[in-house]
């Protein structure tokens, strides 16, 4: 008996040992991300992985958006409060990747062959990967059928210009209803720039091209929409912004990106209608975009982490975002479509095929802030021209650029 007491113990004190073993080895990878309708599917990713992998626990932050995590991580880099895992945008990547701030990925054999591959390029550089590839996406333009219907205007073709994209805005305002809400994106007003011929840095990404009559056309035409009140002017759309706005039915027609669709679609539902962007003298142009996921330089936990962006990187991971924006995974991407079934989601896979970056190749932070700023006055009304606007923006970058 007192023989078999001791085994006994001597189990009990093996098993208490290897308890406090695996909790020693537990990791916490903490991942920081923006914009709170993504959180399901990224908390979804979180939970398979760690239900087969029981030793890590995955912490996710939300930031309200890509500013509040740029100033999170420049002030926790280098330190234990860094996180493990983090969204990158285009900005961040032209940031951080020169300050070698970001993981360098290329050694741990991550497969991104079935990832879009113009979103794994945007995160390579001298043929080193920084990031895995998460999602892409692109611009259309989404409109409130009963307010057609109401206006007797009729639905907007994916072969319309932007003139008529003007003169369908100023057919829709009346009682008050508003035929654009404008925009405080500086992608929307790129995506006209671009149609037009016109371009918003040089070739080679270090310095201001916006000054010229091409981007100044498409600017005077939006400029004139908002002056004749056919769009929301600045001081508005701090009241209101341009999501209420057209999911209230106070306006008819928004140019938004395709992480939008869900958010619309649950408000409008059968009233929602989506068109490609109008063309210009030089075609359709939308400044496609693509988030990656990426780990710091000084990652303590790089194996653990690693591990997590495999498992990022498949289909059973990507296709769990696919309610909400459209993943990386080819797979995926084509399946997106099938998601939305009574509206044109084809406007977005179309418009991945004439999409274009949009940002410089230093500075970009600094210098796209910029743009964003001069763009802020441009819808204050600051500006009595376009071609006023686009000489102090070209100014105002490249005094950003030379910074």
């Amino acid at each position: 008996m007192k023989k078999m007491i001791g085994l006994v113990l001597a189990l009990v004190m093996v098993l208490s040992c290897t308890s406090f073993a695996m909790a020693d080895d537990a990791v916490t990878l903490r991942f920081w991300m923006w914009d709170d309708a993504q959180v399901p599917a990224i908390q979804a990713m979180a939970d398979e992985y760690t239900a087969a992998h029981p030793n890590v626990k995955i912490e996710i932050s939300c930031q309200a958006d890509v500013s509040g995590l740029n100033q999170k991580i420049q002030a926790t880099i280098g330190t234990t409060d860094a996180p493990e895992i983090f969204f990158i945008n285009y900005n961040l990547a032209a940031e951080y990747i020169p300050l070698g701030i970001v993981a360098d990925l290329s050694s741990y054999e991550i497969d991104q062959s079935e990832l879009a591959s113009g979103i794994v390029n945007a995160y390579t550089v001298d043929d080193k990967v920084y990031a895995v590839a998460k999602d892409t996406d692109s611009y259309a333009v989404f409109y409130n059928k009963s307010l057609f219907d109401a206006a007797g205007v009729a639905y907007p073709e994916n072969d319309w210009t932007i003139e008529d994209f003007c003169e369908t805005a100023k057919n829709l305002t009346s009682d008050g209803v508003v035929g654009w809400t404008n925009s405080g994106s500086d992608r929307v007003y790129y995506n006209f720039i671009y149609s037009n011929g016109g371009e918003i840095y040089s070739a080679d990404g270090t310095a201001s091209a916006i000054n010229t009559p091409e981007a100044a056309e498409p600017i005077q035409a939006l400029m004139n929409l908002v002056s004749e009140g056919y769009a929301y002017t600045g001081p508005q759309l701090s009241e209101v912004s341009d999501t209420t706005a057209f999911t209230s039915g106070i306006a008819a027609m928004t140019i938004n990106g395709s992480w939008m669709i869900s958010q619309y679609a649950t408000a409008l539902g059968d009233n929602l209608g989506i068109v490609e962007l109008p063309s210009g003298k030089a075609g359709k142009f939308s400044s496609n975009h693509g988030i990656g996921y990426a780990t710091t330089a000084a990652n303590e936990h790089m194996d653990e982490t690693v591990d997590f962006l495999r498992y990022l990187a498949t289909y059973e991971a990507q296709v769990k975002q696919i309610e909400v924006v459209i993943p990386a995974n080819l797979t995926c991407a084509s399946d997106w479509e099938n998601v939305y079934p009574n509206v044109n989601v084809g406007a977005f896979m179309n418009a991945l095929s004439y999409g274009r970056g949009y940002l410089s190749t230093v500075n970009a932070t600094l210098a796209r802030t910029a743009y964003q700023e001069t763009l802020a006055s441009l819808r204050n009304g600051d500006f009595a021209t376009a071609e006023e606007f686009c000489a102090a923006a070209e100014q105002a970058v490249n005094d950003a650029l030379a910074e």
